[in-house]
């Protein structure tokens, strides 16, 4: 939150290197150390607690219950109208609308945009013929005889193409200066210790590098946004049932 930034682009459990064999966007690429591997646990030790008043955050996480009235300026909530039921996720297309809107709506904010995906469920052809398949149990889903790790891992890149596309699109609608990231990596199949099983998701507490390292690609614009900080709007409060549905839908309750 202390970057020289006016827009974070927050793409959810994508890993560094795959980001980095599928990018082609302009910017400078390096990478980061998440502070969890879920994102219950990037929320709470990035945004709980603090106060960002000069920041809205457009979110599809149902984590976002985590947060306090008074955290942000304001928070566009995703969650509870625009949740595909088939897809069983907000697509990402819906994210970058919110974001378009946000940019004109609070020309003055800085904007943190909360996309779903490369996360399960897998949207491409392939992925959604695997994804009823997987089992989610204990924050991570397994691999049913008919799934290999090979099909999770193609299901997985595909999503990243799938979001990275959309950041693509919407990337020239704002302005200023662009940070594309992610608030924890992935688990494809790694063994994880000290029981050498397989991993697959991302485990709340188990802090492996492909769950940790994120990737953290600086776009810089010629103009900047006027940020000013100004007290929270009044909200609806965030409906708990709705994002514990959602939370439950993914395997997380």
């Amino acid at each position: 939150m202390n970057g020289d930034w006016d827009t974070v682009l927050l793409i959810d459990a994508c890993r560094y290197d795959y980001f980095a064999d599928e990018s082609n966007l302009r910017g400078t690429l390096d990478d980061r150390i998440a502070p969890g591997s879920m994102s219950q646990e990037f929320i709470e030790r990035s945004f709980v607690g603090h106060q960002y008043h000069d920041t809205v955050y457009v979110t599809a996480n149902p984590f976002v219950v985590e947060l306090e009235y008074d955290t942000f300026h304001d928070v566009v909530n995703l969650v509870d109208d625009y949740f595909d039921s088939g897809m069983r996720t907000v697509r990402p297309e819906v994210v970058s609308a919110a974001v378009r809107k946000a940019h004109e709506e609070y020309p003055h904010k800085r904007i943190v945009a909360h996309y779903m995906q490369p996360h399960a469920p897998f949207l491409s052809d392939f992925g959604q013929t695997i994804t009823d398949a997987l089992a989610w149990r204990g924050n991570q889903y397994h691999l049913p005889d008919t799934v290999s790790v090979s099909d999770v891992k193609r299901a997985y890149r595909e999503n990243v193409e799938i979001v990275l596309e959309e950041i693509e699109d919407v990337i020239p609608d704002i302005d200023g200066n662009v940070v594309v990231t992610s608030d924890h990596g992935e688990l494809l199949g790694e063994r994880l210790f000290p029981i050498p099983i397989r991993g697959f998701e991302h485990p709340k507490s188990i802090y492996k590098e492909e769950l940790l390292r994120v990737p953290w690609l600086e776009i810089e614009s010629d103009t900047r946004r006027d940020i000013r900080s100004e007290p929270p709007k009044t909200r609806n409060p965030i409906a708990s049932e709705t994002a514990e549905k959602r939370l439950a839908q993914w395997g997380y309750l």
